[in-house]
């Protein structure tokens, strides 16, 4: 593990100039311990836009960015399905790297990506981990009692399949709700069952997954494509942890905060992107605070890691595989396969 500079502020660039790649810039500009030192997407009007409007420059390859000795830390925000080749190549360069959430979509790559991250400093993109309640509920933990069921929610409206849609909602919608799973049980799945749901074309549309974890552990998650094509709510997760102590239940985004306007109520989600008087907030920033921290002090993450974000592509694999055999199937079983 290496940072290339010494200074103070930390130079950070961006891999993919999508809605999730200008998030990343937009937070890192706001940062005031990191400066931004460019970005690499395809589309090279579109660097051009977002780095004159957050800062750095444009670069012409991956290999181009990745060779940079001026860069100390990178954060991957491609499609889901395209997360490997860039993080191999900065690992290969020795950066420091944050790679989107799910880590990645076939899990011979995600299994390469750890060992990759053996040699660097790498954390995988569960942003949620660092959600202000679930961080509450978090540091409850060791008050609570035993964990006995967890339930969770995410529907999204059907309009979003048309660029999400790319990539199983196991993957794309669930990784969050199943790395949150993970944590809270604290150690690995013993099995899964998983049935999906189908009403359009393409992609499937929603899954839903029944996952046991050691101790009587349960969970339930479920989500897709389900809402009706709206402007008013972009996002619907519910969330329900039961302990022997007591439960919590949490919604987001919070429907306590609404704006009316021509085309309706809307609901307005302020726990993600947060901007305050141009600084930005919520549980993107704090994730890379903590990223950048630990970049700075030469530690590795121990939350959000690389070997959280591989086994949710576990329990993901496990239940895509699940709803296509309508069994049980164990963590041995995922396990053993190579992809």
């Amino acid at each position: 593990m290496s940072v290339q500079s010494t200074h103070q502020t930390l130079r950070a660039a961006v891999v993919g100039g999508g809605a999730f790649g200008e998030c990343h810039l937009k937070t890192f500009a706001s940062m005031p311990q990191v400066q931004v030192a460019g970005l690499y997407t395809l589309e090279a009007d579109r660097a051009r836009e977002l780095t004159q409007k957050y800062g750095g420059r444009p670069y012409s390859s991956l290999q181009e960015l990745a060779a940079d000795p001026s860069i100390d830390l990178v954060s991957i925000a491609t499609p889901e399905n395209a997360h490997f080749e860039s993080f191999q190549i900065l690992a290969q360069h020795e950066k420091a790297i944050y790679v989107e959430k799910p880590l990645a979509t076939d899990l011979g790559e995600a299994r390469r990506m750890m060992e990759l991250s053996k040699s660097i400093i790498a954390m995988s993109g569960h942003c949620l981990r660092f959600e202000s309640r679930l961080a509450h509920i978090f540091n409850q933990r060791p008050n609570l009692g035993r964990l006995h069921h967890m339930s969770f929610k995410n529907r999204r409206p059907r309009q979003h399949k048309v660029v999400y849609g790319r990539v199983h909602p196991a993957f794309v919608l669930l990784c969050h709700e199943i790395e949150l799973a993970n944590a809270f049980a604290g150690a690995p799945f013993k099995r899964v069952c998983a049935m999906e749901s189908h009403f359009s074309a393409g992609q499937v549309d929603g899954i839903s997954i029944m996952i046991e974890y050691p101790g009587n552990i349960t969970c339930l998650i479920e989500g897709g494509f389900y809402l009706p094509n709206q402007q008013a709510v972009e996002e619907n997760d519910q969330a329900t942890l039961d302990f022997e102590n007591g439960s919590y239940s949490l919604v987001m985004p919070h429907t306590g905060f609404t704006f009316v306007g021509p085309q309706g109520n809307r609901f307005i989600n302020h726990h993600y992107e947060n901007t305050v008087y141009g600084m930005e907030f919520g549980a993107l920033r704090a994730a890379l605070d903590y990223f950048t921290h630990c970049v700075r002090t030469q530690s590795r993450p121990t939350i959000s890691t690389i070997e959280d974000g591989l086994n949710a592509v576990v329990v993901a694999t496990a239940a895509v595989a699940s709803a296509k055999a309508g069994v049980w199937v164990t963590k041995g079983e995922v396990s053993c396969k190579s992809s």
